[in-house]
């Protein structure tokens, strides 16, 4: 990677960078380091994944590899990262067991949930679902 790749090449000091595979193989990430902020790389999925870790306010000195940032799981409060102190590999074997990949819908899968949050939410108040409630209503109290 040179300057010509990126023209933040000078100024970056992210320790995953999308144009260095070195880093991109053996690399690890910790929540409150620096994120790639190339506007052409940007859309790549583990560089969402850092950003929404880094959002949860993930840390406490765990890190992240590339494995586990390219996983298409859900990311959430409470996330968190390898042990430095501990090997390495047992601890990645449980956290990619314990953050399944997510389920990918298909177009009727998807079609068959709506019409499925419908009907409960038609249930809850025994008539249709409505977009917006009734302004000045007000419901008696029991």
């Amino acid at each position: 990677m040179n300057q010509d790749d990126c023209r933040l090449y000078e100024t970056c000091s992210a320790p995953l960078c999308p144009l260095d595979r070195a880093s991109l193989k053996n690399g690890i990430w910790y929540p409150d380091e620096e994120i790639c902020r190339s506007k052409a790389k940007g859309n790549l999925p583990w560089l969402k994944a850092q950003k929404k870790i880094a959002g949860c306010g993930a840390g406490g000195g765990r890190y992240f590899t590339p494995a586990m940032l390219n996983r298409n799981c859900i990311i959430r409060r409470g996330i968190t990262g390898l042990d430095p102190d501990e090997e390495e590999e047992p601890q990645l074997r449980a956290w990619m067991k314990g953050h399944r990949e997510r389920k990918a819908l298909s177009n009727d899968e998807r079609a068959e949930l709506e019409k499925r949050m419908e009907t409960c939410r038609g249930r809850r108040s025994g008539k249709p679902a409505r977009i917006h409630p009734p302004t000045g209503v007000v419901r008696p109290r029991f």
